[in-house]
């Protein structure tokens, strides 16, 4: 929680939910004063209410509005656990939670404060309720007796229902293409009837339909144009903000956003062959094949997109790991199988150098935390190394896995990222302001930036922050001196010397850094009106 806010989404995001604070609005959606319409309102909710709880005099405790997605990801863990117990036997969904809590993209989400974490939550939450209907019809292989009483099917269609209001229509999505393809592959759609579609459906939209028609009548209309046309239909039709990507991309991105647990996608892919007529493995692939489909076809390609997955993933290897199957007869796909771990290996090497090489380049030092981290990193590729070369005649080292990636994570979560001041531009700006303000101002002073608009800046340093136009800094600054200050990126400050000849400024501080957005070096002063 100690990562200041990522550009550019995740400030949008907290800024939006802050703004609800300061406004008392919590139907319409705004970012300054530009209406954010893309999605629902559900995490905005959510991130207020833990703000406004936890931190009311804080309006900038950045942790207060990630704890909604830490919450969302730690019950999508303890989801995925049940959803294995309900599907398989023995320890299958204890040992798939623990390698979906281990993987990278999770981890991410779970510090972002954005809607995929609690998205999450959601479908796996309409998903349990759909396994425990598939498995009751198939009671012979169950665990145990498998009961969908009306708390079930309330559970699925509230999930349903509150996943709509958090990111619009993904879990409809993925819980229906899970139902329709185990309905179509075995020809039997009377083992839906366990979810009671009938007042289940009227739950569903008693949950929705409410926001929805006030952000209508609120807006007049707009908030359809916007989230459905230039949003949602957008991404279906063409790569959305320079995120678009071929199909197979996810294939590949998989190996780093599901790793560690990625080194067993081969294990996960034999252990679906070979147990493809079981019940248990059918659901975890009609949850898994489609809607993987569908995102590897849609323009817009982001790496969270495909995180409802990964749980199905982790499920499947579960099942693998403990059934310890035979190696394969034939050598290649033995060494198919196998290969991802080799995979694993070398991207566990990969941010083990990193670790320990990479941070004094970025504003970073070379200390205990990124020592701890490089051997977090360094003794899972071990540990890994060893499996890939035993994989068929030894188990496999989740123990030191989990031990290996706790070090990891928690050395770079909580120190060497935090570290890596060059890239922390807008929290060392921010700061700046703050410590230049004069005590008379009650308040941190307004900010005028030109040439430097991240959204962070504008949650860091307040609402009003203005971000202008080199012609627009100066009248701006003149109509509040004592309480302003400027800040202006440097391939910005000729003209903006330009248009300020008639005024006297000082120089307050310097801050040099990378804009990661932009893939750009940045250097920003702020000044004041000189005394």
């Amino acid at each position: 929680m100690q990562v200041p806010p990522l550009d550019r989404d995740e400030p949008r995001f907290a800024q939006a939910s802050k703004q609800m604070l300061e406004t008392g609005d919590f139907v319409q959606i705004a970012f300054q004063d530009e209406p954010r319409l893309k999605k629902p309102i559900g995490i905005y909710w959510l991130q207020a209410a833990s703000a406004g709880l936890l931190a009311p005099n804080e309006p900038t405790a950045l942790w207060a509005y990630r704890l909604p997605s830490l919450i969302g990801v730690v019950l999508s863990v303890l989801l995925t656990a049940g959803i294995g117990r309900t599907l398989f036997k023995g320890p299958v969904g204890a040992i798939g939670a623990a390698l979906f809590s281990l993987a990278i993209l999770p981890g991410v989400e779970a510090h972002l404060a954005k809607t995929d974490a609690v998205l999450l939550a959601c479908i796996l939450a309409a998903q349990w309720g759909l396994a425990k209907a598939w498995m009751a019809d198939h009671p012979a292989t169950a665990r145990g007796p498998v009961t969908t009483g009306p708390w079930t099917a309330a559970a699925f269609w509230l999930a349903i229902g509150a996943g709509v209001l958090v990111k619009g229509p993904v879990v409809v999505m993925i819980a229906g293409l899970t139902a329709l393809t185990l309905a179509l592959w075995h020809w039997r759609f009377a083992w839906l009837k366990a979810l009671r579609p009938l007042w289940g459906l009227p739950l569903a939209l008693a949950v929705i339909v409410p926001w929805f028609v006030a952000i209508h009548f609120a807006t007049h209309g707009a908030f359809w144009d916007e989230a459905v046309g230039r949003d949602f239909l957008a991404k279906i039709d063409a790569g959305q903000e320079r995120h678009g990507g071929p199909p197979g991309l996810y294939l590949l991105l998989v190996w780093v956003t599901f790793w560690p647990a990625a080194a067993l996608l081969g294990f996960a892919g034999l252990g679906a062959w070979r147990g493809r007529m079981a019940p248990a493995v059918r659901f975890c692939l009609a949850w898994i094949v489609p809607s993987w489909l569908v995102f590897e076809a849609v323009a817009t390609k982001l790496p969270h997109y495909v995180l409802p997955l990964y749980p199905a993933l982790a499920l499947l290897a579960g099942y693998m790991l403990v059934r310890a199957g035979q190696k394969p007869k034939r050598r290649w796909v033995a060494e198919l199988v196998r290969a991802p771990v080799w995979i694993a290996v070398a991207v566990a090497a990969g941010l083990g150098i990193a670790m320990f090489a990479g941070p004094p380049f970025i504003g970073g030092d070379f200390n205990l935390a990124s020592i701890a981290a490089a051997a977090g990193f360094g003794i899972l590729a071990y540990a890994l190394y060893r499996f890939a070369r035993r994989a068929y005649a030894a188990p496999f080292p989740l123990g030191v896995v989990v031990l290996a990636a706790g070090l990891a994570y928690w050395s770079s979560y909580s120190q060497v990222i935090p570290g890596l001041s060059q890239l922390w531009v807008s929290s060392r700006l921010a700061a700046a302001v703050a410590d230049h303000t004069p005590a008379a101002c009650g308040k941190p002073a307004r900010l005028v930036s030109v040439g430097y608009g991240e959204p962070s800046l504008v949650f860091l340093a307040g609402t009003d922050t203005a971000l202008v136009r080199t012609e627009e800094a100066l009248p701006l600054l003149i109509a509040n001196p004592d309480c302003t200050l400027v800040a202006v990126e440097e391939r910005r400050w000729p003209a903006f010397q330009e248009q300020t000849q008639a005024v006297a400024l000082e120089t307050l501080a310097t801050i040099d850094g990378l804009n990661y957005s932009k893939g750009k070096r940045v250097s920003i002063r702020l000044l004041r009106l000189a005394p």
